[in-house]
């Protein structure tokens, strides 16, 4: 023993007692602390010790918790899940108990302070033997003491309530790093288009004694509606989410309230129950309660920009921000088992469509039982309006007249038996489309001896198609230069080989395409892959590129709802805004053809018996071949680099034209660096 620890007397005692008060004490992290502090005070596990297995998701975040990059941290997910407790309750109690620093609670209305200090704060102190030695004896918040702005606890941390503007002057002098807002949509302004409204950054200012490096602020919320906080912040965020191994088809799955299913056909709550299941998106079967609590516990979170293998092995940089968006949804809720979702959704779909009840009734199960925000049915039902199309003709350029700022232009073409439908569309450096041209090349002539001249139609697709490869590579001119098509699309649905072998033949920038949509051809819905792989090479946005084997190229699956939706809405936008389309002048006929095309379908909210509450296209009329033709040249559009709403990535509208070389000169190799044609097909 050391000599000096084996003094005596009280010269010793004193001495012994300095060196243990020197010992400065390991500070444990907060998924430590939680686990080895905390006691769920109220619930089905009241009594028992907080553990991340009981709610798995609890692990991923808090591991994001610990994580010292994260500056600010927006969390949401449903009600009744634990939420205000994690989210919450534990960042509140890590920092006043663990940390022993100060602490603002961020209240939409001073009033609530008391009833959050009773009903979410207090009880996590009590239900602990420890973490109740810390609550005040005397003062606010000790023995029912009423809560005014102030509680300081026993080892001296204090809780400070706040709100933003008010008359409270105290508040100016109070120092911490630290902020916890509760109730985030209550700091909402819905008049503001800012990404934050002035009450949370009002409450931000209170934090500026320390550097930024040091101050974290968190905020939890449920998600109401997309103008409103916490999902106004997901813009500028990792826009993480979570990620599950389907139990199945092993692709990494994030499932929503349409995959909730079993129920729609159901007579009475029994049958719901009975028949409920969540249901893998990507290959559409059901998934067992053993099965999604498995998958749940093998849950990670991948941030924008990030990849996950088919090994569960996570590629890629986060985005460069300090904001986490941490969000959770009823599937990985364990606290309640797709029955009881489905007697509530099962519950709300007997009210009459239409009502204020069933808006009010679809609106909860939305944001409290999905955590998804709500958007009014209504809006999705309106057709595109009549004269969208002619009311966005431009006088100065006529057909085939591209704009002088054009960075790059795509087709997309759509294949019968009788004719080829195509449209072209300039993608413009000012974020804006212009329809160029679109026309018909005859396949087959209709009446006379038909079925005779159907043996022919194969080649006869094969030479339209040329034809029009060969009017394409010479039809527009900008300036003195020939303009440079980006990508064309050509729809294989139909005689899928005959334009597979077309597209291998006629160059790098054609690519035969296949539109996936819910409603559109039984057992034919889109299913976006998670990462590249053997097969997959590019992921878009509602579309990827894969290897077909058979041919030996690449070709393109396309979601076709989304796309079509995104084509009808740049009509809808204002003209010259971000995303809008303008069409070429014509004298002649005014466009009555393609727009009746254009406005044939229109989007309709229904439940898929597999999918649950999910959009799909109906169609008014048979003749929707420029609409098809259209939102494949729009796809493509995205894959030359053009985007019809902004992102962080953006850095400007020269970025169209670069990627647009990029895209157009681009060789497509496997993860190794080997040209995707030297992979061997499966035997």
């Amino acid at each position: 023993m050391d000599q000096t620890l084996s003094i005596s007397g009280p010269v010793g005692a004193e001495f012994r007692w300095l060196l243990q008060s020197a010992r400065v004490p390991s500070v444990r992290s907060m998924r430590e602390f939680a686990e080895a502090e905390l006691v769920i005070p109220d619930g089905q596990y009241r009594g028992r010790r907080f553990r991340v297995d009981r709610q798995p998701f609890t692990r991923l975040l808090l591991e994001e918790l610990d994580n010292p990059r994260w500056r600010d941290v927006f969390i949401a997910g449903p009600s009744q899940s634990g939420k205000t407790y994690i989210a919450f309750g534990l960042p509140l109690i890590y920092h006043t108990a663990e940390l022993r620093e100060p602490f603002v609670v961020g209240l939409p209305d001073m009033r609530m302070a008391q009833n959050k200090w009773r009903i979410d704060i207090e009880p996590i102190f009590r239900a602990s033997p420890r973490l109740e030695q810390l609550l005040p004896t005397k003062g606010p918040g000790s023995r029912g003491g009423e809560i005014k702005d102030t509680v300081t606890l026993t080892n001296g941390a204090v809780i400070k309530f706040m709100t933003a503007g008010g008359e409270d002057t105290s508040k100016a002098g109070f120092t911490a790093r630290v902020l916890g807002v509760t109730e985030a949509a209550r700091f909402s302004t819905q008049a503001e288009a800012s990404v934050e409204a002035d009450p949370l950054r009002q409450l931000r200012a209170r934090l500026r004694s320390y550097q930024r490096s040091r101050r974290r602020v968190y905020v939890e919320g449920t998600l109401t509606v997309d103008e409103e906080l916490p999902w106004t912040a997901r813009q500028f965020s990792s826009q993480s989410r979570i990620v599950c191994p389907c139990p199945h088809c092993g692709q990494w799955i994030t499932p929503g309230r349409e995959q909730l299913g079993g129920w729609e056909g159901a007579h009475n709550e029994l049958e719901a129950a009975e028949g409920a299941a969540w249901f893998c998106g990507a290959c559409g079967e059901a998934i067992t309660e053993a099965e999604r609590r498995t998958a749940n516990e093998n849950a990670q979170l991948v941030h924008a920009g990030q990849e996950i293998d088919a090994e569960g092995e996570i590629s890629g940089e986060a985005p460069p921000t300090t904001r986490l968006w941490f969000h959770w949804t009823a599937f990985h809720n364990l606290f309640q088992s797709a029955a009881d979702l489905a007697v509530e959704e099962w519950q709300a779909a007997q009210l009459e469509p239409g009502t204020q009840e069933r808006e009010n009734a679809d609106r909860e199960l939305a944001q409290f039982l999905h955590s998804e925000t709500w958007r009014p049915v209504d809006l999705e039902h309106e057709p595109l309006p009549e004269g969208s199309v002619a009311g966005r003709a431009v006088e100065q350029l006529p057909r085939g007249a591209p704009p002088a700022d054009t960075a790059a232009v795509t087709v997309g073409v759509d294949c019968g038996m009788y004719r080829l439908h195509w449209v072209a569309i300039c993608w413009r450096s000012n974020w804006t489309g212009h329809v160029l041209d679109y026309n018909t090349v005859e396949v087959l002539h209709r009446g006379g001896d038909t079925a005779g001249r159907r043996k022919h139609v194969k080649a006869r697709l094969a030479e339209a198609l040329e034809e029009l490869r060969d009017y394409l590579a010479a039809a527009w001119r900008l300036g003195d230069q020939r303009l440079e098509l980006g990508r064309v699309f050509v729809d294989a649905g139909y005689l899928s080989d005959t334009v597979h072998a077309f597209c291998r033949d006629a160059g790098p920038v054609y690519f035969a395409a296949l539109g996936r949509g819910t409603g559109q051809q039984a057992g034919y819905q889109y299913a976006h892959p998670s990462a590249l792989g053997r097969d997959v090479k590019r992921i878009g946005d509602g579309y990827h590129l894969r290897v077909h084997r058979k041919h030996r190229q690449l070709y393109a699956i396309v979601d076709s709802d989304a796309w079509k939706s995104t084509f009808q809405e740049a009509f809808r936008a204002d003209a010259g805004e971000r995303g809008s389309l303008s069409i070429f002048h014509d004298l002649a006929g005014g466009h009555k053809t393609y727009e009746r095309h254009v406005r044939s379908e229109r989007p309709v909210r229904k439940h898929h018996p597999r999918h649950g509450l999910i959009t799909v296209w109906e169609a008014a009329s048979r003749a929707n071949h420029y609409l098809d033709a259209s939102y494949l040249a729009a796809a493509a559009g995205h894959l030359v680099g053009f985007r019809f709403t902004a992102s962080p990535q953006d850095r400007g509208p020269e970025l169209a034209a670069e990627a647009a070389a990029e895209a157009v000169s681009q060789r497509l190799t496997t993860p190794d660096g080997r040209d995707f044609l030297d992979t061997p097909a499966p035997h």
